[in-house]
């Protein structure tokens, strides 16, 4: 099998599945020629054939984890275990500006939409509802046969276009501009007023934050987030070009935890110096996204929640995203996902841990603090505020819950 990979309208190069390598990609010598940025900081514009060690970690990057990747493995027949065939079905967009397409099948993708019927078809809010409740039967990234969206992570999530309290599905190449999120069942049917209320908290303490509503329809509750690899510009909407830290350090999803070989803080934090456009505002808001995780007791901030994004040749970190307080989930783990100073265990991190990592990382550990008891006290001023939203009139309980679970002292 052999697939074409874009980035944009430009073909990047080719996906192969050999008898004797497996997996490996090449770039086109024409997208070299052209000085085209690389598909990934991982895989730098070279003649040479990257084999499936180095090129495996961003490809398998693209697709969904976990549950959410068997599941639709399962529905489309598919082996789970097999990327380039879940690509082919799923890869028409993908995160970023990346499309993977059966080689000859042409590319529709161009560098701008107009927001028009030709591009974007009505999702009634009813059928939306049906998508949500009927993920059991058939998951969101399938909810139309002729869809062929992907979105990393282990959470089901629609890719639609929302503009003017509409909902849409993109055609012809066209982008996403939001992405759905239903809720959890059972333990876990908190989770998008969970993820809401902290997304506000970092938001109210300054920090970049995608748009986010939580929206109920009927009996039906989900995340609504406006993507930060979009652009819109009235009714023009391109897409920018962003990868995770895990696949900027070329590493696989299924490792995407410290303890299972997946990046430290160090390691994230040294990429966000060497590559990006101004290291001194990336890493600092590194700092701010890594310490306020911690602060609301999110365990599970792993090397595939950190990004950057690529626009008008500059690097830059992402809005935090996928924040949410584990610890008031007494079923879910404890354990960090990346060590701080000695320990995992977040309710043994200390003060020294933190200068241990001031350390590893060449900040002064008095820097690290500040930064956390200035968080600290942001992070109390917004609940203040946000216990005021309507939408959260009925998750007063979670909310306490969050508020109880601060970690507010090292």
């Amino acid at each position: 099998m052999k697939l074409s990979v874009y980035l944009g309208k430009n073909l990047a190069g080719h996906l192969t599945s050999t008898a004797q390598n497996g997996v490996v990609f090449s770039y086109d010598p024409a997208y070299i020629e052209a000085g085209f940025p690389p598909l990934s900081l991982s895989l730098p514009l070279s003649t040479n054939e990257y084999p499936q060690k180095k090129c495996l970690p961003f490809f398998e990057g693209l697709l969904p984890e976990g549950d959410v990747k068997k599941r639709i493995s399962d529905y489309l027949h598919v082996s789970e275990t097999s990327t380039l065939k879940l690509l082919k079905e799923l890869g028409g967009e993908c995160a970023g500006m990346v499309s993977i397409l059966p080689e000859g099948e042409q590319n529709k993708i161009q560098r701008t939409y107009t927001f028009s019927p030709e591009n974007y078809e009505t999702l009634s809010q009813k059928n939306l509802v049906e998508y949500i409740r009927n993920i059991d039967a058939r998951p969101l990234l399938k909810a139309k046969e002729k869809l062929r969206l992907s979105l990393a992570g282990a959470q089901e999530k629609l890719p639609l276009a929302y503009k003017n309290g509409k909902f849409y599905l993109p055609k012809n190449g066209a982008p996403s501009t939001h992405i759905v999120k239903p809720t959890g069942q059972g333990t876990l049917s908190t989770l998008s007023a969970n993820e809401y209320i902290c997304m506000k908290l970092a938001e109210q303490s300054g920090l970049q934050v995608p748009n986010t509503k939580l929206i109920q329809i009927e009996d039906v509750e989900f995340l609504l987030i406006e993507r930060y690899d979009r652009l819109c510009n009235g009714n023009e909407i391109s897409r920018l070009h962003q990868e995770d830290a895990c696949q900027a350090l070329g590493i696989l999803s299924n490792n995407k935890y410290q303890n299972d070989g997946g990046p430290s803080i160090a390691d994230i934090y040294t990429l966000i110096k060497t590559q990006t456009t101004i290291p001194l505002l990336e890493t600092r808001a590194f700092l701010q996204y890594l310490l306020f995780n911690f602060i609301i007791g999110n365990c599970d901030a792993h090397g595939k929640n950190y990004s950057l994004i690529f626009q008008d040749n500059t690097v830059k970190l992402t809005p935090i995203y996928d924040t949410v307080c584990t610890l008031a989930y007494p079923n879910l783990t404890q354990k960090l996902s990346m060590k701080i100073g000695k320990h995992y265990e977040i309710r043994k991190v200390n003060q020294a841990d933190f200068e241990m990592l001031g350390n590893q990382i060449g900040l002064k550990p008095k820097t690290i603090l500040d930064t956390f008891n200035d968080l600290v006290k942001k992070i109390d001023k917004a609940f203040d505020i946000i216990k005021n939203d309507p939408i959260l009139k009925k998750h007063s309980d979670i909310l306490e819950t969050i508020q109880h679970k601060l970690i507010r002292t090292i």
